[in-house]
C-alpha cells in the first residue's frame, strides 16, 4: 500500500458487479506468508490446549496458578501492544514476523526439555506464557500490516479471507489434534511439535521474495526516545478516534465485544444448567461456529462483487447479529436446543468471521501502511480494553438477576452496535476508489 492513499498502484478500479479480487493461486510470496500463518495458527491452537495441561498434569497445577499463567499470556493485548505497534511501524514486518515465530521456537521448545531434564517449574511457563503472548501479538500485528505490501489493494479482500480461513480452520482442528498429541506423546513433550510448527513457519516467511521499502521516519523523529515512542503511539490512537470509519469500526467493535462476553462467560453455564447440555455437545455448537466462519471466509469474494465494501461489511455484520438475540428464547429438550445452538453458532461464526475480513480489508485500504501497524494496535487496544470489566460484570448480573435475564441484556445490547456502522460514512463505500477517497 502507498504511504499516499489518494495515489492508485496503477490497477483499474473494478466495478462493483466485476470479480474485484484477481486470483492469488499463483501469486508466491503471498501463498508463503499465507502458508506461515496457516502453520503458526496450527501452532498457537495446540500452545492453547498443552500449555495449560502441562501445568495441570505434569506440575500438579492450582486454579490460582493457571490463572496467573493466563494471565501472563493475555497480559500482551492490553498496554504492551500499543508499544508494539510501534515496533511494527519502525522496523521492517518480515524480519519481525520471523523472529517473532523464531522466539516461539525456543520459549516453547525450552519446555520439553526442562521436562526431559526434571527441571520444569511453573516460573518456567509463567515465563513462557508470557513471552508467546508477546510474541503471538508482535506476528498477528505485523502480518497484517505487511500484507497491503505485498498484494495489490484490489487482492487485499481476497487475501484477508484467506488467511482468516486458515484461522477458522485452525480453531476447528487445532483443539483435536493438540489433544491427540497430548494423549499420545504427554503434556510437556506435546509441546516439542508445536515448537517445530513456529520454525517451519519461520522458514516459510524467510522465503518471501519482495524486499520491504526502508523504514521513513522524519528527521524531527529521530533521537526523541521514549518521547517519540509515545508520540508515535498518539499518532495510532489519533487516527483511530478521530477519523470516520475508523472510529465507527472500532466503536462498532467495541460496543459488539462489551455485550458479546456477557454473553460468552455465561453460556457454557446457562447451556448446562438449563439444558443439560453435555461436554461433547457444547464441543460441536462450537465447531459449528468454526465451520460457519469458515464458509463465511471463503464467500466473500462473491458477495463483494455484489454488494461492495460497506453493504458487505453491514450484511455480514446483520448475519453475526441477529441469531444471537434469538439465544435466550431457545427452548425445548436438550436434543432440540443443541441444535438450535448449533444452528445459531453457525450463522453467528459466518456473519463475525466475514465482517473481521471486511473490517480488516477497510482498514488496510484507507490507513496508510507506515502507520498501520499503530492503528492496528489502538484498535484493538480500545476495542479490547472493555472485556475484562464485561467478564465481571456478567458474573454479578448472572448471579443478581439470572442467566437468562442476563442474556437478554447482552440481545438487547448487541444491535446497538449496529448504529455505529449505519450512521457512518461505510455505507457508501463500494469500490476501492470510495476507500481511498474517505482517506483523502
Amino acid at each position: 500500500m502507498s504511504t499516499d492513499t489518494s495515489v492508485h498502484d496503477g490497477a483499474t478500479e473494478p466495478e462493483p458487479d466485476e470479480p474485484p479480487s484477481p486470483s492469488l493461486a499463483r501469486h508466491g510470496d503471498f501463498n508463503k506468508l499465507w502458508l506461515g500463518q496457516a502453520i503458526s495458527a496450527f501452532g498457537s491452537e495446540i500452545t492453547t490446549l498443552a500449555l495449560p495441561l502441562t501445568a495441570i498434569i505434569y506440575l500438579q497445577a492450582s486454579a490460582t496458578q493457571l490463572g496467573i499463567m493466563s494471565m501472563l499470556r493475555e497480559l500482551a493485548f492490553l498496554g504492551p501492544m500499543l508499544f508494539f505497534g510501534v515496533l511494527v511501524d519502525r522496523m521492517r514486518r518480515r524480519p519481525l514476523m520471523v523472529t517473532a515465530d523464531l522466539g516461539r521456537f525456543l520459549l516453547i521448545g525450552m519446555i520439553p526439555v526442562l521436562a526431559f531434564l526434571d527441571s520444569l517449574t511453573m516460573i518456567a511457563l509463567y515465563v513462557a506464557a508470557f513471552g508467546i503472548g508477546c510474541l503471538s501479538v508482535i506476528f498477528d500485528l505485523a502480518y497484517r500490516s505487511y500484507l497491503p505490501g505485498i498484494v495489490s489493494r484490489e487482492q487485499l479482500m481476497a487475501g484477508n479471507s484467506r488467511l482468516q480461513a486458515t484461522d477458522s480452520l485452525s480453531q476447528i482442528t487445532g483443539p483435536g489434534l493438540a489433544g491427540v498429541l497430548v494423549q499420545l506423546m504427554r503434556a510437556p513433550f506435546a509441546l516439542a511439535v508445536d515448537a517445530v510448527s513456529f520454525l517451519v513457519s519461520a522458514v516459510s516467511i524467510m522465503a518471501v521474495r519482495k524486499k520491504e521499502p526502508p523504514i521513513e521516519r522524519a528527521p524531527e523523529d529521530l533521537g526523541r526516545g521514549w518521547r517519540g515512542v509515545f508520540a508515535d503511539i498518539g499518532a495510532g490512537l489519533k487516527i483511530t478516534l478521530r477519523h470516520p470509519v475508523i472510529r465507527a469500526l472500532a466503536g462498532n467493535s467495541a460496543t459488539f465485544n462489551f455485550f458479546s462476553v456477557l454473553m460468552l462467560t455465561l453460556f457454557v453455564l446457562y447451556a448446562t444448567r438449563e439444558f443439560n447440555l453435555s461436554p461433547a455437545a457444547l464441543g460441536a455448537i462450537f465447531a459449528a461456529f468454526g465451520v460457519g466462519g469458515l464458509l463465511g471466509a471463503m464467500s466473500l469474494g462473491t458477495l463483494l462483487g455484489k454488494l461492495g465494501y460497506g453493504r458487505l461489511l453491514i450484511f455480514v455484520y446483520i448475519l453475526a447479529v441477529v441469531p444471537i438475540m434469538a439465544i435466550p428464547v431457545v427452548d425445548g429438550p436438550p436434543l432440540v436446543a443443541g441444535i438450535l445452538f448449533g444452528v445459531i453458532h453457525f450463522i453467528v461464526g459466518f456473519g463475525i468471521v466475514g465482517s473481521n475480513i471486511a473490517e480488516m480489508t477497510l482498514r488496510q485500504l484507507i490507513v496508510p501502511q507506515n502507520i498501520l501497524g499503530r492503528v492496528n494496535a489502538s484498535f484493538r487496544f480500545l476495542i479490547g480494553g472493555l472485556v475484562p470489566i464485561a467478564a465481571l460484570i456478567a458474573g454479578l448480573l448472572g448471579d443478581g438477576i439470572g442467566l437468562r435475564a442476563t442474556l437478554v441484556v447482552t440481545a438487547v445490547g448487541i444491535p446497538l452496535s449496529l448504529v455505529w456502522l449505519i450512521a457512518s460514512p461505510i455505507p457508501r463505500l463500494r469500490t476501492v476508489e470510495d476507500a481511498e477517497r474517505v482517506a483523502s
